[in-house]
């Protein structure tokens, strides 16, 4: 099949210009406006609604134009499904790490601190001697009624601490950077849905 030069010419500007506007514009907002996740919810839905009613009014010359015309034929079609799709599972992986996050920092968090310092060779602590630190290990092996699932144990606790660890070594940026990506899945899902229902029945009007 011969690719389409122009279409993908017109996909790769729709998405340098959406994923330029979006993302910077959230880690702005939730780090100078509101640093809390629900403070930055609906900036990507209204600046979306925004765009439509921009396109609608031909205002947007055009980049409308071929925004409309993209947004008809991908997120219109079949693989504005697999877009949706997409959006979810990343939605859940963004929020097991937030979720490992916060288990490395509470349930674990003497033994985060320890591993935090071994790498970092801070306090006496060296990586290599690392088995001979009394760490506490994975929680969901001492519970009797969890033996069998040691191997979940063992995910569950590895994940949390790398996780927790980074997210110091980091500063919280990445704890940051993950909620701001997991409000993002969730608005990107209700908008798919949205441009879906406004663009399916649009016909595209070029003019010479």
């Amino acid at each position: 099949m011969k690719m389409d030069k122009k279409d993908l010419k017109e996909k790769i500007i729709v998405l340098g210009v959406t994923v330029g506007l979006f993302f910077p514009l959230r880690i702005f907002f939730s780090s100078y406006v509101s640093d809390h996740w629900i403070g930055s919810l609906g900036i990507m839905s209204a600046v979306a609604i925004l765009l439509v009613v921009l396109i609608k009014k031909k205002k947007l010359g055009w980049f409308g134009i071929i925004f409309e015309k993209q947004m008809r034929k991908t997120v219109g079609g079949k693989t504005g499904k697999y877009l949706i799709g997409f959006a979810i599972f990343f939605l859940i992986y963004f929020g097991a790490t937030l979720f490992f996050i916060d288990r490395g920092n509470n349930i674990y968090s003497d033994d985060k601190k320890i591993f935090y310092l071994a790498i970092m060779e801070e306090g006496g602590y060296n990586i290599n001697d690392l088995s001979s630190y009394k760490l506490i290990g994975p929680k969901l092996i001492f519970q009797k009624d969890l033996q069998n699932f040691e191997v979940l144990g063992n995910i569950d606790y590895m994940f949390s601490i790398a996780y927790a660890v980074m997210n110091d070594m980091s500063n919280g940026w990445l704890e940051h950077v993950v909620v701001v990506m997991c409000v993002e899945q969730i608005e990107l899902i209700g908008i798919l849905f949205f441009y879906r229902n406004i663009f399916k029945s649009t016909r595209v009007q070029v003019t010479n």
